[in-house]
């Protein structure tokens, strides 16, 4: 259920009458026309609004329970005034038995109008939720309602959409058995996923935009330390940083990754599902897409989607294992280890037990199981670990399979609601 569907679920469930406001982007005027329209169906009467301050200065006299402004956000686009016309509404009625929901779709822009201390808004909020993606398992029931029970295909399409229902509507649209075949759909007959990756960080970032979406572009396409990208977008390691953190603890696009078992190289990913398919696949090939040049699209995107997926694989299985921990293994902590001249996709820490288990992903059908297993152990054997080891390979498919190998197929059985 999308954000604004759990609102309303919320005020069903609670029995509480609610005034429903949308804040899209157009003049203020329209927006308090819409309003009125709202106030007239559910109170049978309302003035005509110039401003927001007249519309809220009639609500404090209303018999009102809850109000709920979607898309908030939006407000910094309309008038900036609005949040303050907001706040002091808020400061005249502290003792008024009233509930003000603000949602909104861009968590920066949220933060700026609550959470700073310069926001207009700060302090004046009970309740900040950050609403979480979807966890594999309910993804999975979700496509299964949606007709995509095949489990490669279940796994393709949440390594691209993550857990965000809103990308999942497309298959409501658009009849595909496959990633490819949606994607290409999409495309061609919707603007949601060509122009989505850009109207995200034209929205949340603003002017600074550019720099964001080159920061990102550069991480998409695999320099994922801090020279490597300030070298890509053409700025100081030390000019970059800012930026970085900003998409790491502000927006939540990407994550700062150190090695799970000690070590000082770092380096950066991006979190979200989405944005990583739109930069590593999307974007590259907006060209032919905007020349509408349809079988050209496809063509890439069916050639590099194996190798982008490959890298993609290694995340699918760190959250269904976190979703799976304490039945499939157990741990405490859990995360890719690199050193010198190694790497390991994941490794989970059993600290009670003292026992790590070393892991290797691998997104094809034809995976030699002993030999992996045995690159695996050679590899782990540079790990700073001294307690007890213990290898899993977790892959498509086997060409050969042994003791400690197990399909993606396998995994799933493991995963019920």
């Amino acid at each position: 259920m999308e954000r604004r569907g759990l609102v309303r679920e919320f005020f069903k469930r609670e029995g509480v009458d609610y005034l429903d406001f949308f804040i899209p982007v157009k003049s203020e005027k329209l927006i308090l026309e819409d309003f009125s329209r709202e106030l007239r169906a559910k109170l049978r009467y309302s003035p005509r609004f110039e401003t927001f301050s007249e519309m809220f200065e009639y609500l404090e006299v209303a018999d009102v329970e809850a109000v709920f402004f979607d898309e908030f956000q939006n407000v910094l686009r309309v008038n900036p005034a609005i949040a303050f016309d907001l706040q002091r509404f808020i400061d005249r009625n502290r003792d008024k038995p009233l509930l003000i929901i603000l949602s909104g779709s861009y968590l920066g822009m949220m933060r700026k109008l609550l959470t700073s201390r310069k926001a207009p808004l700060y302090g004046r909020s009970t309740l900040f939720i950050e609403l979480q993606p979807l966890r594999p398992r309910w993804v999975f029931e979700m496509l299964k309602d949606l007709g995509i029970t095949e489990p490669v295909q279940q796994v393709e399409f949440y390594g691209i959409f993550g857990g965000i229902p809103k990308y999942y509507e497309l298959l409501e649209v658009f009849e595909a058995g496959n990633p490819p075949d949606l994607i290409v759909d999409a495309v061609r007959y919707s603007t949601l996923l060509t122009a989505e990756g850009e109207g995200l960080l034209i929205d949340e970032f603003g002017k600074a935009y550019r720099t964001y979406f080159s920061i990102l572009d550069a991480i998409a396409s695999g320099k994922n330390r801090l020279v490597e990208i300030a070298n890509a977008v053409g700025m100081k390691p030390g000019s970059i940083t800012k930026y970085l953190e900003a998409l790491e603890d502000y927006y939540g696009i990407i994550t700062r990754e150190r090695p799970l078992l000690g070590g000082r190289r770092s380096r950066y990913v991006i979190s979200d599902y989405f944005l990583n398919f739109w930069f590593s696949l999307i974007e590259p090939n907006r060209r032919q897409v905007e020349a509408g040049d349809f079988n050209a699209f496809r063509r890439n995107l069916e050639g590099k989607f194996p190798e982008f997926f490959g890298r993609v694989f290694e995340r699918v299985v760190l959250d269904l294992l976190h979703d799976l921990n304490g039945e499939l293994i157990t741990f405490d902590s859990i995360g890719p280890h690199w050193g010198r001249n190694y790497e390991i996709d994941l490794v989970a820490i059993n600290r009670e037990e003292n026992i790590a288990t070393f892991i290797e992903t691998k997104w094809k059908t034809n995976v030699d199981g002993p030999r992996e297993i045995g690159r695996l152990i050679a590899k782990a054997q540079n790990a700073p670990w001294r307690g007890e080891k213990r290898y899993l390979l977790i892959a498509r498919g086997f060409r050969r399979e042994c003791a400690d190998c197990i399909t993606i197929d396998g995994v799933l059985e493991h995963l019920k609601p």
